[in-house]
């Protein structure tokens, strides 16, 4: 896929790949476990969370949105709308019985 240039816009797509789609990032869950399709096509999903998953399909979807700001500071906007979209669809997916979370305890 070719890459828009916005080089003012690195340090959102830096923080954006680290939170969202790096080692330990929130997106993984979707991708690696098929949670994005099975959320999307469940009859309970409400719209607007199912208009969330095209948002986090992929992270070359999820960064394609944030380079179509306009500035820096819709950037920043954009890149919490893609966290925000996340969190919501993880916490649904957790509702719908898709995931569940593991709690650690400290000893």
């Amino acid at each position: 896929m070719d890459q828009i240039q916005r080089p003012e816009f690195e340090t959102v797509l830096s923080t954006l790949h680290q939170s969202f789609s790096g080692d330990r990032g929130v997106g993984r869950a979707f991708w690696e476990k098929g949670l994005i399709e099975r959320v999307e096509s469940h009859a309970l999903t409400p719209h607007r969370l199912k208009e969330a998953c095209g948002l986090v399909r992929s992270y070359d979807w999820a960064e394609r949105y944030v380079l179509e700001a306009s500035d820096l500071h819709e950037a920043w906007s954009r890149s919490l709308d893609v966290l925000t979209a996340t969190n919501n669809l993880l916490a649904w997916a957790s509702e719908l019985g898709l995931i569940y979370s593991r709690s650690v305890s400290a000893d």
